[in-house]
């Protein structure tokens, strides 16, 4: 079959979705009237109160600014390692599976795999803004397996039962995995006094907000369905919790638990709705096909050598060719790993440019976790007939990812403020393309593929449900 013009309608399965399963009837979402502009502000009747992002811990309070800056790394470096080492279905924890560290494949250290976020803020504010004065955002990535799979379709959402797996739930990978971000701050009593903040991506917000598709798609009425649906996000959050303070304990820090909700406030699913239509192409994603043009299928070896040669593109240093720098709107983007990130089915690139996150992170570090920029990659048996003919590149959409993840911020920016930080999501997106097509040139990948295509993927109601 020919890949133009093609539109794939989705109804299926999603793990980890926050279990919304009354609220998600034509009638709940007819009552709310739509409107609002994330900040909690909506008159929406589904009475979600979902943000984004939440807090977990906070450590200190500090006097000494580098002290602090010092004890976030540190936490970092200890949640990370409790991740990386500690089997989660031993006991303390006796969890169904075990979570590991994303990043931390091949010959890379616990360290590395931790990534840092540039900020515009300085760790000593009594010297200049220098590289090694630059505060940097901590952010400690893990996954686990089963509810990766189980999200991504690959499992069923209902154990044993294959009509709950989700339909095409490899859509949904770049927004895995869970991300945590630890960083010092001062606090707001204006006493001068610095906390370390640790914050990760609310399970129940994230996968309503990048998972529409499946709030409002069919497999809802079934009432197995929405009842394992309705448990997972809840078991996501208690655990990541849970690794978190033992983690802190076993690093003998002394913090506070907390549960602040942070980001834009999504209280009806009229909201939701809202913030997916908005977006250029109504979803938190953007989806390209490729196949290869003498007809063959996409190997597992082959998407290896996709995805390494896109991270080669990107580089890990900033520097590029100089016919690639000049069609970029910012130069210094870099892949943030040195090799993809194995999630269940998918090679998830994490790319970056300090510029731009810098200019992100202005807006308030507790939107560190909606960072990087990720780029999956999937070889698909799109046309059914057996092997994998074709290539997906699906890239998170930076207009979605600012408008529904940063707008609690915008009411503290000018107009002019405002309209400089919204012309980032085109250029954001037109860069990673860019980059990819670099890559996909004859003179850097063997693998010689058809122009890309763009396809769609029903993520709001359909008409029928007005």
């Amino acid at each position: 079959m020919t890949l133009r013009n093609v539109r794939r309608h989705l109804r299926g399965p999603a793990t980890l979705l926050f279990a919304l399963t009354a609220a998600v009837s034509t009638a709940a979402l007819g009552s709310e009237n739509g409107h609002g502009n994330g900040n909690g502000n909506g008159n929406g009747a589904g009475g979600l109160g979902l943000t984004p992002f939440s807090r977990v811990a906070v450590i200190g309070p500090y006097s000494d600014p580098v002290a602090a800056y010092d004890d976030a790394k540190a936490a970092a470096t200890a949640i990370a390692t409790y991740v990386a080492t500690v089997n989660d279905t031993l006991p303390p924890t006796n969890f169904t599976s075990n979570w590991v560290l994303g990043g931390f494949e091949g010959d890379v250290t616990i360290e590395q795999a931790i990534l840092r976020v540039p900020t515009p803020y300085l760790i000593d504010p009594d010297e200049p803004m220098s590289a090694p004065n630059r505060k940097k955002v901590n952010i400690v990535e893990m996954c686990n397996p089963l509810f990766a799979q189980k999200a991504l379709g690959v499992l069923p959402v209902v154990d044993g039962d294959d009509m709950t797996k989700i339909v095409n739930g490899y859509i949904h990978a770049p927004a895995l995995p869970c991300e945590v971000a630890i960083y010092a701050e001062e606090d707001d009593d204006g006493d001068g006094l610095i906390n370390v903040n640790v914050e990760m991506l609310n399970p129940e917000a994230i996968f309503t907000l990048f998972f529409t598709d499946v709030l409002f798609g069919d497999q809802m009425d079934d009432p197995d369905f929405a009842a394992a649906i309705q448990e997972l996000p809840a078991v996501v959050n208690d655990e990541i919790r849970t690794i978190i303070q033992l983690a802190l304990d076993a690093g003998d820090f002394q913090y506070t638990p907390d549960e602040t909700p942070l980001g834009p406030e999504y209280d009806g699913l009229g909201q939701v709705a809202q913030a997916v239509e908005d977006t250029p192409y109504q979803s938190p994603y953007v989806h390209f096909v490729y196949e290869k043009r003498d007809g063959s299928d996409f190997s597992g070896a082959d998407t290896a050598e996709i995805a390494a040669t896109i991270i080669d593109t990107l580089s890990l240093d900033g520097v590029h060719h100089p016919s690639l720098d000049a069609r970029l709107n910012v130069d210094d983007w870099r892949s943030a790993r040195p090799a993809a990130l194995p999630v269940p089915g998918n090679l998830v690139i994490e790319a970056c440019s300090p510029t731009n996150a810098i200019a992100a992170m202005g807006l308030g570090m507790d939107h560190a976790t909606a960072l990087p920029c990720e780029i999956a990659i999937k070889a698909l048996d799109w046309d059914g007939v057996g092997g994998n003919e074709t290539l997906m590149v699906t890239y998170l959409d930076p207009h979605f990812m600012f408008s529904a993840l940063f707008s609690d911020a915008f009411d503290s920016l000018t107009d002019e403020e405002l309209d400089e930080f919204m012309s980032l999501p085109p250029q954001v997106l037109e860069d990673l393309q860019t980059i990819v097509e670099q890559a996909f040139r004859p003179n850097n990948l063997p693998i010689k593929l058809t122009r890309p295509e763009q396809v769609f993927f029903d993520m709001l109601p359909s008409a029928d449900d007005d």
